[in-house]
């Protein structure tokens, strides 16, 4: 039996096992098919792609994993998708370029048998809230007014609106109300001065406060859509005050979304915070980016189809578990045995979250690196009962330390992008720390690590991502 083999059939079982019988309601599902999904949170890296091409080092922090994979779509190779969220995996041998180490990086995929054709989102309740401080003037503010004029656009006559603005204080222009009243919502939007400072807490009280006249409905849906750049200066500034916020309005169905804009933001603070149930967020870069959000994304972006996706690792002996990366909520380097996602939403992408994990000797033929227990609830339906899987390096021979082996080729792309995040974010940590030799060596590692991988795969997608980290290790000149 081939090496690929092994690797579907183990998630042949998992797949079949943990997605049986799970539906959601106001979501068409067709027969096999294999749609896109991805976890909550961070849905890209706009930030950091913005200052790099303004000529600036971004913050180590504005690289975030989920970010970036939500980005590419990295489907992994298996049967057909026959429920409305199904998992795979697959398993990666190969360096670390934090470390130069050797790891295992055991991915895991997102998929869906969603039919796009038919598919149509729940009705929605939105609240949309507005940072005007002083911040936001010029061409954020007027960026927030293109991408609010898109969002209303995607509206129809079965869902309802109130617009909320804020700067140290807070103004309801818009009520909730049907959204057919379009026009006067659009001259509401045009009517957004800026104006002080900014209490984001008061702009999401109120925003959900108007969400709460909406009786709850399971035939409907609840939205907050904030658009800010996350430099809080009055009423509430902790990630943790915020958190607290988001999730009381989560438990009683009021979600939310956050859009980034603005070379100043908080990228830190609205990573944590999207992490939260029913939560994620989008950087607004540029006008192309707010097109493709709104024009592309928007239905299923306001579409969850799982909650509380709940992995635990259980690492073979001789293994031990060195990092997650994916998880929304969860830093970059951190070692935990658990994988906690909050919300999976439909995408047009298959997304991933990984597993890092380290052997004390070499990997033996067949060996099994790791067992997974996965639980979680669907959006509608049952939830689904905790199943098992487990990953295992299927080669010929022993693997050295210095050798390297997928199971797929898009496990191969995963590691290439966990990599770059772990080699920006080393590279920024010794710029900020003025080490500035080390920053660009570490840089310069990673650029072409990234163009080796981009050519061996031909994956135009990774190459452009070899071009950014060509730029990122040209700025740090030492």
């Amino acid at each position: 039996m081939t090496r690929r083999l092994l690797v579907a059939l183990m998630a042949t079982a998992f797949t079949l096992a943990g997605c049986g019988g799970i539906g959601t309601d106001g979501i068409g599902t067709g027969g096999a098919g294999d749609f896109g999904a991805t976890p909550g949170g961070s849905q890209d890296i706009g930030l950091a792609r913005t200052k790099i091409a303004q000529g600036q080092v971004p913050a180590p922090e504005d690289f975030v994993a989920e970010g970036l994979y939500s980005e590419h779509d990295l489907p992994l190779q298996g049967p057909a998708c026959n429920q409305v969220l199904c998992l795979r995996t697959a398993t990666g041998i190969a360096p670390a370029i934090d470390t130069g180490r050797q790891e295992v990086f055991v991915q895991v995929g997102f998929s869906s048998n969603v039919d796009p054709a038919t598919f149509r989102r729940k009705p929605l309740d939105v609240a949309l809230v507005i940072d005007r401080s002083g911040s936001m003037g010029g061409s954020p503010l007027q960026s927030v007014k293109e991408a609010a004029r898109r969002l209303v656009s995607k509206l129809d006559e079965n869902d309802t609106f109130s617009l909320v603005v804020f700067d140290d204080d807070v103004k309801t222009l818009v009520q909730q109300q049907s959204a057919a009243a379009r026009e006067a919502l659009l001259k509401a939007i045009d009517t957004i001065e800026v104006d002080g400072g900014t209490c984001i807490e008061c702009g999401l009280k109120e925003g959900y406060a108007q969400l709460a006249k909406r009786e709850v409905d399971p035939a409907r849906a609840r939205r907050l859509f904030l658009f800010t750049d996350a430099m809080p200066n009055v009423g509430a500034t902790g990630d943790g005050e915020f958190m607290d916020l988001l999730r009381g309005n989560s438990d009683q169905g009021r979600d939310t979304t956050v859009f980034g804009v603005n070379i100043a933001f908080g990228q830190e603070l609205v990573t944590k915070i999207s992490a939260v149930r029913g939560s994620n967020y989008f950087y607004l870069s540029n006008a192309d980016r707010t097109r493709e959000v709104f024009d592309e994304d928007f239905d299923f972006l306001v579409t969850p189809i799982a909650y509380d996706l709940h992995m635990a690792l259980a690492p073979s002996e001789g293994f031990r578990v060195e990092a997650v990366y994916g998880v929304p909520g969860v830093s970059p380097g951190a070692s935990t045995a658990t994988m906690d996602v909050a919300t999976v939403f439909l995408s047009r992408r298959r997304g991933a979250i990984v597993a890092r994990l380290s052997s004390t000797g070499e990997v033996q033929p067949g060996q099994q690196v790791v067992a997974n227990g996965f639980s979680f609830n669907p959006t509608a339906g049952e939830a689904a009962p905790e199943v098992a899987l487990t990953a295992s390096y299927e080669g010929s021979e022993p693997l050295s330390s210095t050798s390297t082996w997928y199971s797929q080729n898009t496990v191969r792309k995963t590691v290439a992008l966990t990599n770059f995040i772990l080699g920006a974010r080393q590279a920024c940590e010794h710029w900020g720390k003025g080490e500035k030799a080390a920053a660009r060596e570490v840089a310069d590692r990673t650029a072409a690590l990234l163009q080796a991988e981009a050519q061996a795969l031909d994956d135009e997608p990774l190459r452009t991502e070899a071009e950014l980290a060509g730029k990122l290790a040209a700025l740090m000149v030492p």
